[in-house]
């Protein structure tokens, strides 16, 4: 087992996609993502000899080593209980893939009650675009490329000027009703296929569409939008010119898990 406790375990930790994408997070934006007390298991032995202390975490995500490909169609409500049966999936489909297990600093959300989903992609120097999707949706539309519900370009010397007074000058899509209603069903399918309970998750899900509320972007602008321009000469300096930081929304803040090069999330979305 790997921990970010370990210095020398970080190290290898950073030869996964999503765990490197993780740290790339803690690392640039420290006051943005919510991760803490990142492993990884390694295999069902791994696991096993470790059950009782890994029983306290509460999220999983699934991984494998950079060079193969993505581990792609997995997906589970989130809860300890089913860490291991997503250990042995992943195994199944590469016998180098691994559990990611990890816990956040606020008390963790269902995945339909969130405000939304949002991915940021930053070419730095050049300009910022945001996809997001709204309540009862998470970062899964957005960073599988599944749908957007709101869409918004930022030329980067216009960050500065950026405010929710003046964000919905830069939208540049909102998602019809009709098209709304789709991306409804096609939501409360998948729910329903991690196994949960539409009668409970439907609610939360509104019938018609409503817009992203203003304290969200508030957050977005604040902790992300802000920051980048004051870190544009460290990203620069480090080689990220060009990436995307996605995730969704904990409360009434936005809590992204990752940040990852933008041509692996265009190449990834390609295989899906």
């Amino acid at each position: 087992m790997l921990s970010i406790k370990n210095f020398d375990d970080k190290q290898k930790m950073m030869h996964y996609y999503r765990t490197s994408d993780m740290l790339n997070l803690l690392y640039f934006f420290p006051q943005l993502s919510p991760v803490k007390d990142i492993v990884i298991v390694e295999s069902e032995e791994d696991y096993l000899e470790n059950k009782e202390f890994l029983k306290s975490f509460q999220q999983n995500r699934v991984d494998t080593l950079k060079g193969r490909p993505p581990i792609l169609g997995i997906e589970n409500a989130g809860k300890s209980q089913f860490f291991y049966e997503g250990l042995r999936q992943v195994k199944k489909k590469d016998p180098l893939g691994v559990l990611v297990l990890f816990n956040i600093t606020n008390k963790p959300s269902e995945r339909y009650e969130r405000y939304a989903g949002i991915s940021v992609g930053v070419e730095l120097g050049k300009s910022v675009m945001i996809d997001a999707v709204s309540k009862g949706f998470d970062g899964r539309e957005v960073s599988k490329g599944i749908c957007t519900h709101e869409r918004y370009f930022i030329p980067w010397h216009e960050l500065r000027k950026v405010s929710i007074n003046n964000l919905k000058q830069y939208q540049t899509y909102q998602i019809s009703k009709k098209d709304y209603q789709i991306t409804r069903l096609e939501r409360i399918e998948f729910l329903k296929s991690i196994g949960l309970n539409p009668d409970i998750f439907s609610p939360c899900i509104p019938i018609d569409y409503q817009a992203i509320p203003d304290f969200i972007w508030l957050s977005v602008i604040k902790n992300l939008l802000k920051e980048l321009e004051k870190k544009e000469d460290i990203l620069a300096n480090c080689g990220y010119t060009n990436f995307v930081i996605s995730g969704h929304t904990e409360g009434k803040e936005f809590a992204p898990w990752q940040m990852f090069d933008k041509n692996r999330f265009i190449s990834q979305n390609r295989r899906r």
